[in-house]
């Protein structure tokens, strides 16, 4: 058979069987054609070990004849040089993806290892960015120019494409250590992180005032729980961060010894963190109403349970105080100003955000003059000075719980009625 032509390959027709026409300007380069009438352009050679293999270089149609020509000369070429481009393919096919990296990962390293919160975070990562848009690729294709054109996607989102460009190169480390991949061929080491440009804001006092104001009105109105209004409240005079509050429980509260003890924290690994508790901090704990039945100071809806989402209430107080650009850590950082701007030390302000470990405190706990503790009491008085102007009492506190539980149980009744409702008008649009 002579050189394959167009008009040879729309003219060929298989009855029973595959027909193949093969083209003489270049051995191992053809056209199978199925009695179904699908013609696909193929390469048939010998692999080192001598044995023959066919490999499919695309359809008719969706190739011409000069493009698979010159695509079955590149792969011909591959095979003189001892390479198996069929074997190749199946192996890619075969090869672990991004995807089932993420997943072993998870599984396999993180769990039982990591915090539930960095679980939660890298899991945000893999499902929002890495696995939509790496995860079908397999590990040899993953790049350092497949990386870096990812990295550069999420330049609006500096911060999130930094902490996806950190999870994957997390990643392909255990990758190389469960010799899933060559050592030393990381392609996200040559990938420039984004620069970060880390926000500080603080309430001023005419802020903090406008704040007490708008928590004091959604307490006593029932709008928002007032054990939010507590946690907030707490944030604000402890310095304390977000989880450490929201996830409280009762037994880390020493009343005795007028401090939190915080096993759970960001620091962990140096041991336990005591947090000095103010006259402020006192009475807003004193004023919480405790439920024997929840471990919890920071109570949610569901039983035994704390508090879950505190940012959808803080959104809705932040807006109402005229504070949109205010987030929940803010209050960490208007703690620390508000002790700076008082005089105290860099380090003791250091101290108090949760820097210490307990053996370290413990030296200092039969001290009455420690000076972590004085720093936070001088804080909180200024702070409940303008957020607290009197003390929260418990009776009152309990009332406002009372009120926003009614709140809550008339609005599931509402919603269950609205629900019913949509159910009925469904099954009478069917009948």
């Amino acid at each position: 058979m002579g050189k394959l032509t167009k008009h040879e390959i729309d003219q060929a027709q298989a009855t029973s069987r595959d027909l193949f026409l093969w083209d003489s300007s270049l051995p191992g380069f053809g056209l199978r054609v199925k009695p179904t009438g699908a013609k696909t352009f193929v390469i048939q050679y010998r692999n080192r070990q001598g044995r023959s293999r066919r490999q499919k270089i695309g359809r008719y149609g969706t190739l011409t004849l000069d493009q698979a020509r010159r695509l079955a000369r590149d792969e011909l070429a591959q095979v003189t040089q001892g390479r198996d481009p069929r074997q190749e393919r199946v192996e890619q096919r075969l090869a672990t993806t991004v995807k089932d990296l993420a997943e072993r990962y998870m599984t396999d390293h993180c769990e039982g290892r990591c915090k539930p919160s960095t679980i939660a975070a890298h899991n945000w990562l893999l499902k929002k960015y890495i696995v939509p848009k790496l995860g079908r690729l397999t590990l040899p294709e993953l790049t350092p120019t497949v990386v870096d054109r990812f990295h550069q996607s999420l330049k609006a989102t500096p911060y999130n494409g930094n902490r996806c460009l950190g999870l994957l190169c997390a990643m392909w480390g255990r990758a190389e250590f469960w010799k899933l991949i060559p050592k030393d061929d990381n392609p996200t080491s040559e990938v420039k992180k984004f620069k970060e440009h880390k926000r500080r804001r603080f309430l001023s006092f005419d802020e903090l005032k406008q704040l007490a104001i708008v928590l004091d009105k959604a307490e006593r109105s029932g709008a928002v729980s007032p054990f939010v209004i507590a946690a907030f409240r707490l944030l604000l005079v402890t310095g304390a961060r977000l989880n450490e509050i929201r996830k409280l429980r009762w037994r880390s509260v020493d009343f005795h010894n007028r401090q939190l003890i915080i096993e759970d924290h960001k620091t962990d690994k140096d041991g336990a963190k005591l947090i000095p508790l103010n006259r402020a901090a006192l009475e807003i704990l004193q004023s919480i109403p405790r439920d024997p039945s929840n471990p919890y100071v920071i109570q949610g809806t569901r039983p035994g349970l704390p508090y879950s989402d505190l940012e959808k209430p803080w959104r809705a107080l932040r807006k109402l105080a005229g504070l949109e650009d205010v987030r929940i850590h803010d209050l960490r950082h208007s703690f620390a100003s508000f002790g700076i701007g008082l005089g105290v030390s860099l380090p003791t302000v250091g101290g108090l955000l949760g820097q210490g470990s307990l053996q370290a405190t413990m030296i200092y706990a039969h001290l009455p003059d420690d000076p972590k503790r004085l720093a936070s009491e001088s804080v909180g008085e200024v702070i409940a000075g303008h957020l607290l102007p009197a003390p929260p009492s418990k009776e009152g506190t309990a009332t406002h719980v009372q009120n926003w539980r009614e709140r809550v149980s008339k609005g599931k009744q509402a919603n269950l009625r609205g629900r019913k409702a949509a159910q009925r008008a469904a099954i009478a649009a069917r009948g």
